[in-house]
């Protein structure tokens, strides 16, 4: 039988913890979604194991992890961290490849992301403050992303 190897990815978001398992084709084979909660660590070993559970894989299998998101340096148990503006890139192409624009509205804040087709963000603005400033960030985002 031959070893299929996995990656990993975790979210640690301010309201939301999301992780996704992926294999060497780049196909989701697990994913979670749990409430963040007050234990940032907990809440990202969870979703983790949330994850590997609904795939059914053992956590020996996975070769690489990385962490995003605003707890993304309490993911303690992965290899990298990666911005979510960068994640939200390379994942919305690998998802749907004619994507050029991606909008995020998080627990503390909405971002707007445009991405090349590789990906790659190009521009990108967010909000100033927490829940405040919206019609700002509305024309902030038009301007960034060249819509009249």
């Amino acid at each position: 039988m031959i070893a299929v190897a996995y990656a990993a990815g975790v979210d640690v978001g301010s309201t939301q913890t999301k992780a996704v398992i992926i294999d060497e084709d780049g196909e989701i084979v697990g994913r979670s979604l749990l409430d963040t909660g007050a234990n940032v660590i907990k809440a990202a070993e969870s979703s983790y194991v949330a994850a590997l559970e609904q795939g059914n894989i053992d956590e020996e299998e996975v070769e690489y992890i990385i962490g995003t998101g605003y707890g993304r340096y309490r993911v303690t148990f992965g290899n990298s961290q990666v911005t979510e503006i960068s994640c939200h890139g390379r994942g919305a192409v690998h998802l749907f490849p004619e994507t050029r624009t991606v909008v995020d509205m998080g627990g503390q804040d909405t971002k707007a992301i445009a991405v090349n087709a590789k990906g790659e963000i190009t521009d990108f603005c967010m909000n100033d403050k927490c829940a405040a400033g919206t019609g700002r960030f509305l024309g902030a985002a038009a301007a960034a992303l060249d819509i009249p």
